[in-house]
This record gives C-alpha cells, sequence and structure tokens, in this order.
C-alpha cells in the first residue's frame, strides 16, 4: 500500500479527472432506466457496475450516517462533479463545506495492488469470466483491506489536533479501479536548463491497481464530525499492505489459482505466470524515454537539443509509434498480448478446484508464527529496536501463505504467539522485551540487552586496568623521537590525546573528526609502545585493526607495520593462526562501523590475553551495519581521563571549506537549544508517528546543513543537475574528468605525486552507472581501449552483472588477491583497493595498484567460490562508506538519484573527504519529483528553488542513530544513566577480583547456586537456621564440633547478603534459552 495525502484547497475537477482519467459521466443509468439495452454480451454493463473502465464506486457498506454527513446518494454510482466538491472537503450534493472546522487535506489515497504476476493473469485470462473472478479476488481484497483501514483510522479525532481525543465513527471512501502504469519521466528544456516531469499519455505497463480516497471525516454515533487519526497512517501502511496481499492469497485460492511467494515473501504471486514475462512488463520510466529518444532519432532529430514541447509531443508519438504497423487500431490490452505470445505466454485457464492449504488453525498460526520468528531475525541483525507495528506485518506475510480465515484476529492470535514463544537468534531462543515509547509501542530482546551491558561490564573492566598504562616521560621522549611540531592550537589538542591514549587504562578511545590527525598522532605512541621495555627487549607488538583492509592499511602510515581488516582478524584469532598476549596493543580505526558483538568479541579477547585496546572514530560518521551502537556505550561508561577529542579539522586547507565541513557534521547541542526545536501544547496532539520518531537533534542540525549548503552555493560548488537520469549521469562524469585534468595541470606536489579528485555515491548501483558514464567518455577520448573483454561479474552482496574490462579502466577489488608483484608472488590488493587495468589476457589482468607497483592477477584469484564469478566492480565512483577513510586533494558527492537516501551520516563523510573543494551534485528532477510527491495532491502551492533546498537540507542533515536494546526498559533517562552506573559497578568489582585472583565467573555461579538451594530447599535451611540460633543462645567460648560443622554447611549453601552478581561464563545452546516475553 501507498497513500498520499489530496489537498482541500485543491481544484476538485483536475483530482478527479486525475482518478476518473478523464472518463465522462455516464449518459444513462442502466439500473434506472430498464429500457435503454446497454451491449449484447454484458460487458460494458459489467464495467460499469465494477468500474473497470475506471469509473468511481462508493464504499460498499458505506453507512448512511457517513453519507449523510457528505451529501451522498449511495444508490447512485458519484458523478464527476459530485467527487469534485469532496475533493474540496464540501458536501456532494450541495456544495457547502461538510464540517464547521477548516479541513486542509480533504481525503488520503490509499493504493493497493497486485503482484505484476497477478494483473498479466487477469489480462491475458481466456475467458471475460475468468477475468472477472481474477478481479473479484482485487476487488474483495481491496474492500477488506479498507475496512481495516477504516477500523484503526476512523477515529474522530476531538480538539485542535486531537488533543481531546478520539471517539470511533464511521468513515466513507470511493474506489477507482484502474489497470495501466503511466510513468512519469525527466526531461530537460535545452533552452531554459529546467527540468520537466511530463505523465505519458500511452504506452504503459499492464499494471492493476486500485485508489481508494479516504475522505478525512469521521461521524460518531451522536453525530459529531471529526478528522480522521491518520498519526500511526505512515508506520502502520506496510501492515496495511501485508493483509491485503493474505486477503488476496485467501480470495485466488478459493478459484484455484496456484500461488507462492514473491522473491522477498512480501506478496502473493501467480505459479503459472513466467518470471520474465512479469519482468517484460515493469519496464518503467527508463524504457519509456529510450522509446521516445529512439523515435527522436528515427525521425532525424536530437533529443538533447528538442524543446520541452517538442519532447512532450515526442512522448505521446512514441506510443502512438507502437500502434502502427502490425499493431494499427488496436488496443493496450491487444498490445500486451501480442507481446506475452512472443515471449512464450502459453493460453491456459489458470482457474481450477478450490486450494486447501492442508492446515487446521493451529497449524496457520505455527507456520505463521515460524515466519514471523525467521523474519524478525533478520530484523534483529540490523537493528537492536524495532517497531511493534512489524510484529503485524510480518504476521499478515505469513498468513499470506496458510490462510487468514480469521482475518485481523488471525494478525492479533499470531503476534500474541510470538511475545509468548520469543524466537531464535543466532541458534538461541530469546524473550521479547516490549515497551512504549510515547504512544508507540517498541520492541527488543533479551539476548540484545544482554549483549550491550556485558559490553559495558567489560568497558568498565578494561577502563581499570592501568597495568599497561605509558608513563609521562615514555611519551615525551618519544615525542621528541617523532620530529612533530604539537605548538600549534590543533597540535597542542593533538598532544593532550597522545596522553590520554598512552597513560589510559587497557581501553582508551579517540573521538575525532574527520581530517583532524589521529594518524598523526598515533606516530609517536607507536614509537613509545615499541620501546616499552616492560613488555621485553623488543616492546610491545602493534596491531591495526579496521573495519575494511583499505582503512587498515592507511594506519601503516602511523608506523603500524601488521594491519587487518576486522572480519579476517577476528577469524584469525579464532582459529589460532594469530595468538595475542598482554604484550599486544591493538589500534581500532572507524570504531564507528563497528557493532557491539564484535566491539565485545574483541573486550573478551582483551579480558583473556591483558592487551591493550586504542579505539579511533567519529559517532558521527557512517554507522554499524549490525544491531545496536557500540560507541555510544563506550561513550557512556568511559571516564574522561580514559577519552580524548579533537573536535577540529586540518585536512581542509581553506578556513572556510573546514568550516562547511563542521557544519556538515554538527555540533551536539544542549538541552536548552534542543528544548527550543520541540513541539509543545496543541500541537503535540497533531504530531505523527514519524514526527515523534524524529530526534530533535535532528532538527536542530538541518539547520546547521542550511548554512552549509547556502555557503556551499555561494562558492558554486553545489549544483542541482537538470536533465533526466542519463544526462545526470553525464554531467557528472564529465565534471569528474574536468577536475581531473585540471589537477592534473597543476604539475605533481612535493612528493612527486600528482593532485587527485574522487567521487562517491549512495549505492551500489549509482556507483556502477556513474563508473560506466566515466568509462564510456574515457572511451571516447581513446583512454580506455576499444578492444574488451566482457567477464562474469558479483559484488560483495552478491549482485550479479556482466562487465566490460579493458586496458586504460579503474577496477574495484571486492576481495582480497593473490598475486606476482616484480616476479614476487605476494598479496596483491585488499577488498576495496582501486585498481588501473594495464592490460587484458586470457590468464588474467595486469593491474596498477595504489602505491603504484604492478601486479600480475589470474582470472582465478578474482573467483567467486560460490558463483565462480569474477569479484571485480566498477572503480570511478565508490559508495560512501567504501570512501570513509580516504583523503584526496578534490572530491564529488554525487547523488544522481537525489538525496532522499542520503543522511547526515553519510552526508558528513561525502563533505569532508577533500583538502581542498568538494563538490555537491544533485538530480534536479529526482529532488522536484521528491518535493512533489510529499505535498498533497492538488496542492496549489508553486515549487520554489529554496523547496528544493530546504528538501535537500533535510535529507542531508538526518541522523538515524541506532537505537540501543538496553534503554528500552527504561523510560526514563535518569533511569538509563542509573542502570549503566549500576553495570560500570559491576565492571569494576570484576577487574578487583582479577586482581585479587579471584575467579568472578566462579563465585558468580556459586551465588546463583546458592539462590537455587534457598529455592528448592528452602524448609532445610530454615531448619539449619534454628539450630545455628538456638546453639548460638547457648554457645561457649569455644565453639563445638556441631556448631563448626551446621556454619560451614550454611556458608556453601547461602551467598552472603548483598553479595553482587558478576558476569561469568552464559551458558549456551537451547537449554539457556527463557521463552515468552516481557512488558516493560
Amino acid at each position: 500500500m501507498t497513500f498520499r495525502k489530496i489537498s482541500a484547497a485543491c481544484k476538485g475537477r483536475l483530482v478527479t479527472a486525475y482518478y476518473t482519467q478523464e472518463i465522462p459521466d455516464p449518459e444513462v443509468d442502466f439500473r434506472l432506466d430498464p429500457t435503454k439495452a446497454p451491449d449484447g454480451d454484458g460487458a460494458r454493463l459489467t464495467s460499469y457496475y465494477t468500474g473497470r473502465d475506471g469509473r468511481a464506486a462508493w464504499r460498499p457498506d458505506m453507512s448512511a450516517r457517513a453519507a449523510d454527513v457528505l451529501g451522498i446518494d449511495r444508490f447512485t454510482p458519484p458523478t464527476n462533479a459530485q467527487l469534485a466538491n469532496l475533493y474540496e472537503a464540501k458536501r456532494a450534493d450541495n456544495g457547502e463545506a461538510w464540517s464547521a472546522h477548516d479541513r486542509k487535506i480533504s481525503a488520503y489515497d490509499l493504493t493497493l495492488a497486485p503482484h505484476k504476476s497477478v494483473t498479466l493473469a487477469a489480462e491475458f485470462a481466456t475467458t471475460e469470466a475468468e477475468r472477472a473472478a481474477i478481479w473479484h479476488a482485487i476487488d474483495t481484497a481491496n474492500d477488506a483491506t479498507m475496512r481495516y483501514v477504516a477500523r484503526e483510522l476512523g477515529q474522530a479525532r476531538r480538539g485542535r489536533g486531537g488533543k481531546d481525543g478520539a471517539e470511533e465513527g464511521e468513515v466513507a471512501w470511493v474506489s477507482y479501479r484502474h489497470t495501466t502504469a503511466r510513468p512519469t519521466v525527466e526531461a530537460k528544456d535545452p533552452e531554459s536548463d529546467v527540468t520537466y516531469l511530463i505523465d505519458t499519455p500511452v504506452g504503459g505497463d499492464p499494471h492493476a491497481h486500485i485508489h481508494n480516497t479516504l475522505f478525512n471525516m469521521v461521524v460518531t454515533e451522536d453525530g459529531h464530525v471529526g478528522s480522521l487519526d491518520t498519526k500511526q497512517l505512515r508506520s502502520r501502511v506496510h501492515e496495511f499492505g501485508a493483509y491485503f496481499q493474505a486477503v488476496l492469497a485467501q480470495e485466488l485460492r478459493s478459484i484455484g489459482i496456484e500461488q507462492q511467494y514473491d522473491a522477498k515473501e512480501q506478496a502473493t504471486i501467480v505459479s503459472a505466470v513466467p518470471q520474465p514475462i512479469s519482468d517484460f512488463f515493469s519496464k518503467g520510466r527508463r524504457n519509456v524515454l529510450k522509446a521516445a529518444q529512439a523515435y527522436a532519432t528515427d525521425q532525424g532529430l536530437d533529443w538533447d537539443e528538442m524543446s520541452i514541447e517538442g519532447k512532450q509531443k515526442i512522448l505521446s508519438m512514441a506510443g502512438l509509434a507502437a500502434r502502427l504497423g502490425k499493431d494499427q487500431g488496436a488496443d493496450d490490452r491487444e498490445i500486451w498480448k501480442r507481446q506475452a505470445d512472443e515471449l512464450g505466454w502459453v493460453d491456459q485457464s489458470l482457474i481450477g478446484p478450490e486450494i486447501d492449504p492442508g492446515l487446521d488453525r493451529h497449524g496457520r498460526l505455527d507456520e505463521a508464527w515460524r515466519f514471523v520468528a525467521r523474519h524478525l531475525e533478520e530484523e534483529f541483525k540490523t537493528a537492536a529496536v524495532i517497531d511493534h507495528h512489524k510484529l503485524r506485518m510480518y504476521a499478515a506475510r505469513g498468513l499470506i501463505a496458510t490462510g487468514i480465515d480469521g482475518g485481523v484476529r488471525d494478525i492479533d492470535d499470531v503476534v500474541r504467539l510470538t511475545e509468548e514463544r520469543g524466537i531464535d537468534v543466532r541458534g538461541q531462543r530469546v524473550q521479547l522485551v516490549v515497551a512504549a515509547k510515547g504512544e508507540q509501542e517498541r520492541v527488543t530482546h533479551t539476548e540484545q540487552i544482554r549483549l550491550e551491558e556485558d559490553l559495558a561490564i567489560h568497558v568498565a573492566r578494561a577502563a581499570g586496568d592501568r597495568s599497561g598504562a605509558l608513563g609521562k616521560d615514555a611519551i615525551d621522549r618519544a615525542i621528541e623521537r617523532s620530529g612533530l611540531d604539537f605548538e600549534s592550537a590543533q597540535g597542542l589538542a593533538q598532544r593532550e590525546a597522545v596522553y590520554t591514549l598512552g597513560q589510559g587504562g587497557a581501553i582508551a578511545m579517540l573521538t575525532g573528526v574527520a581530517g583532524s590527525g589521529k594518524t598523526t598522532l598515533l606516530r609517536p605512541l607507536v614509537d613509545a609502545w615499541r620501546h616499552d621495555e616492560r613488555a621485553g627487549p623488543e616492546g610491545r607488538r602493534v596491531i591495526g585493526v579496521a573495519n575494511a583492509w583499505r582503512q587498515a592499511d592507511a594506519l601503516k602510515d602511523a608506523g603500524i607495520e601488521e594491519t587487518y581488516a576486522l572480519s579476517p582478524f577476528l577469524d584469525r584469532v579464532d582459529r589460532g593462526d594469530l595468538v595475542l598476549d598482554r604484550n599486544t596493543v591493538i589500534a581500532l580505526d572507524e570504531v564507528g562501523q563497528v557493532a557491539p558483538r564484535q566491539m565485545l568479541r574483541l573486550l573478551e579477547m582483551q579480558r583473556d590475553t591483558g592487551l591493550i585496546l586504542r579505539l579511533m572514530g567519529d559517532r558521527e560518521q557512517a554507522q554499524a551495519i549490525e544491531a545496536g551502537d557500540a560507541l555510544e556505550i563506550i561513550n557512556r561508561v568511559l571516564e574522561d581521563t580514559d577519552r580524548a577529542e579533537l573536535l577540529s579539522t586540518v585536512r581542509q586547507r581553506r578556513q572556510r571549506d573546514r568550516m562547511i565541513a563542521g557544519l556538515f557534521r554538527g555540533e551536539e547541542p544542549g538541552e536548552a537549544e534542543l528544548d527550543a526545536y520541540a513541539t509543545k501544547g496543541k500541537a503535540t496532539a497533531a504530531e505523527t508517528d514519524a514526527d515523534r520518531d524524529d530526534d530533535l537533534r535532528n532538527r536542530f542540525h538541518a539547520d546547521e546543513v542550511k548554512k552549509a549548503i547556502a555557503m556551499k552555493r555561494e562558492d558554486g560548488t553545489i549544483s542541482l543537475v537538470t536533465g533526466d537520469h542519463d544526462n545526470v549521469l553525464e554531467t557528472i562524469a564529465r565534471h569528474y574528468l574536468d577536475r581531473r585534468d585540471a589537477l592534473r595541470a597543476e604539475g605533481p606536489k612535493r612528493d612527486g605525486s600528482c593532485k587527485t579528485v574522487s567521487m562517491s555515491v549512495l549505492t551500489n548501483r549509482d556507483a556502477a552507472d556513474l563508473s560506466q558514464a566515466v568509462r564510456r567518455l574515457l572511451q571516447e577520448r581513446g583512454e580506455v581501449a576499444r578492444e574488451e573483454r566482457v567477464v562474469k561479474a558479483v559484488d560483495q552482496r552478491g549482485d550479479e552483472y556482466d562487465m566490460a574490462v579493458a586496458t586504460g579502466d579503474r577496477v574495484r577489488l571486492y576481495r582480497r588477491v593473490w598475486g606476482k608483484v616484480d616476479g614476487k608472488s605476494t598479496w596483491a590488493g585488499n577488498n576495496g583497493d582501486i585498481c588501473e587495468v594495464l592490460g587484458v589476457t586470457d590468464e588474467g589482468l595486469r593491474l596498477r595498484l595504489a602505491g603504484g607497483q604492478e601486479a600480475d592477477v589470474e582470472w582465478r584469484r578474482f573467483s567467486d567460490g560460490r558463483s565462480n564469478r569474477v569479484m571485480l566492480g566498477f572503480g570511478h565512483a565508490m559508495t560512501v562508506d567504501a570512501a570513509q577513510g580516504l583523503t584526496s586533494d578534490e572530491h564529488i558527492n554525487a547523488m544522481p538519484r537525489g538525496a532522499d537516501l542520503a543522511t547526515g551520516f553519510t552526508s558528513y563523510v561525502a563533505e569532508s573527504r577533500a583538502r581542498g573543494t568538494t563538490w555537491t551534485m544533485i538530480a534536479d528532477g529526482a529532488t522536484f519529483e521528491a518535493v512533489r510527491n510529499g505535498r498533497a495532491l492538488g496542492d496549489q502551492t508553486s515549487i520554489t528553488s529554496e523547496d528544493l533546498w530546504d528538501h535537500v537540507a533535510r535529507r542531508m542533515a538526518h541522523k538515524p542513530y541506532k537505537a540501543l536494546g538496553m534503554d528500552l526498559p527504561h523510560r526514563k533517562r535518569k533511569d538509563r544513566d542509573q542502570r549503566v552506573r549500576e553495570l560500570i559497578d559491576v565492571g569494576r568489582k570484576m577487574e578487583q577480583a582479577r586482581r585479587e585472583g579471584r575467579d568472578p565467573g566462579q563465585e558468580n555461579k556459586i551465588a546463583v547456586r546458592g539462590r537455587q538451594i534457598q529455592k528448592e530447599h528452602g524448609g532445610l535451611i530454615a531448619k539449619l537456621d534454628a539450630e545455628l540460633r538456638q546453639i548460638m543462645e547457648h554457645a561457649q567460648i569455644v565453639m563445638s564440633e556441631r556448631e563448626v560443622s551446621l556454619r560451614r554447611e550454611r556458608a556453601g549453601a547461602v551467598p552472603s547478603q548483598g553479595e553482587p552478581v558478576v558476569p561469568g561464563e552464559r551458558k549456551r545452546g537451547p537449554e539457556a534459552g527463557i521463552t515468552g516475553h516481557l512488558k516493560v
């Protein structure tokens, strides 16, 4: 399901025309005039009643109360004039306002659509009866879903914004059944350089969908007229869509149509419809645009030079051209059928006997629970806390295959089962923890809480170990040996950070903004550790680790010779290939990308070996993919003596560029500053779920980013790139090559190297598209050879593609590769490296590596073991995540599909890579479309340039900080902070026990066993207590043997009062699981 608002200030006639596709009112109402025969075979009459021709249809079971308020005659079809009135928030019959209160929003367009295969099954049905049966299934699912939506949203809000609560009432909607998708395409006017969005009038794909315009009106039993309670609409829209799919699957089974899940298990698909045919009829805007460009070329016209009026005409003519020749006079369905036949479509009836899923109610709910549990495990891999509505969404999706005989009640029961039984996470049964945040319920699980709390305890424990701290004299000598000048303001901050990291406990942390000189300050520390004679004559062993190989290898600039990517490092330690001890120092860079689970593993290694752990990173840059936020936990636990900060950068040469980069990072606002951005008073009742989810820090940061964008607009370093998608890619690619050429023309730098320009994008698809656009231009210039080899390639996520490789290309490695460098076999490159292709042979590639060496790598060395495809990608553009840690002379922050996927984290990384200028280039058409789609349909307010830039600023400022599971049970911040203090206390006691030679794990076991004995043998313990009291009352100066025996027996059974329980070894396996859920 998708939804969009409709503005009450719209021109109702135009909105009506959009939905009715400009079909006029029927000349005759066949139901009221039986003397008028509509047609011979009944097709037109069927269309009239079912809305098959796009006409409007009232809610089938609309109440008299709702109809009276809106001025609707439930028993006659809607007319265009009536609909026009309703979309302007007026009564259908007389045009008067339906409510005493002004309505900004008159209705909500809720659109439901089946999978493409269901559409094709209806369009290519062998008989009209079969087509009608499939459409009846779609209609039934649509009506059932809208009744569910009406139940949830049909709460009349009282008072401004609903501040006085809500009351259940009746609602109304009108439905339009559409059969075709007609995409919107982008086209640039060469005269004004403005990009326009053009709705293509013909030539779309078959696409069954139903627009349901739900009027923003609820009438209660006592006649009160209020507005819909739409606060939860955004968060529950996927749940409603899943319910539609479940009911549709049930209806299709009732007419014997075989089905299965789609690839993502989100929808039901008709098994008999081949996937290639579904894919063919899902062409979208890009194919429509290419067809128009090809038509223009056939007519001897240059598409890029045509006026916008000419392009509009061509887009119409290109669609009409499809009807010439063999398709002359054919309608959409006939053309689609011919195309399907050419693709191998076999005419056959898909209807058969009713299909029984073969499950009773218990079995249906059990299978649906298993579906929910499997998908929640995937959710919890990347999120520690999720919206409770996701349980309902997955419950509905699970019922697609099992049947949903009980309707919404089945969803309720599957959710209840999930909360009672729990789910499996990494092979361990865990308990769900549900708690309220405002009016929303959120969910985490016990294993996530345990992991995060264990991490906090281990951080506190390691911080208490000062045995490996360097002395001040040792650090001073290392600084002197380094020859570094720490006298500037930034140098003094770096020097202070050196002392903090050197003299800290077994764990210490440096928060450093991008380009703050973290590598520089590491050099004297690495030297000091290597000269630490307490570790032996060779000093300490220093290992550099980061999330990616390229980031880890960058630590070699600090003098660290041994470096690893994090995952291979942990694997080697677990296999025993790397042996660590208390003389080991691990320097972990880009720690913000490290998840709590990995960080806990490192701290467990620290506990077991006594090694020193030094962390460097910035929470405002790219976050970890896995669930949770290790850096936030570390920052809460560490004292100031173990934390250093470098909040100013030295990477950018110009002060203005440093200021812009700082604004994109943002400052941490104070409580008073945040309070100024909080919604207050009556307005809070009108907030949606999305408003409440928006961290106040994002509102504060949006103003910072607006300032940064204003400065870049003044400097001419940010632009909205006009044209269609291919135009945008080419413009960015040309700018990239222009800057590369300009920097090369400046000549070599002092170290002999040439200045460089880098380019980052938001997605792997954009990286491939933009790299290929650069490659095409280079081939035109002759810098990339025309003779090329096409290889079957795959990236690190498993996406497969064909890739052309030629001499002069730049390729990205997606795995560590072995090759020959200067005739010697060695590691030739790491995952993430960008290499230049010097030669292509049947045996492999000759590459120029990042360091300038040449390497010969065989094809088999690139091969992925599972797919046998080469793990190579296009190398001119990289994702922002891959670019983190990169430094270049200039950088291009490219967003060829607009800024909608940008975040404050990715934007800060992309805007801080360059020593010089960062060029920000954003698709104009995609930005305009995003702003337009964000507004209510029919909104007459013009979209200005400032509206586009405000949208860009909001997207580039939004920071979706990862939630912590350990915070969920604590509604107030003071309770959360108290829990952190308790964890710190436990961690310190663990370290104290270690220093005293005690085993806290064994002590914990004894304490737990004591409680079990107390619970199981309370009577015996009470008897022992009574005997001890009697002895004490008659005690002699010297205890008897009996008393000694009793005291020993008592001491071994019960732990001392108030004795803390500290984490020890955790029981693993199914017997360790806890089922059920907690309501906090």
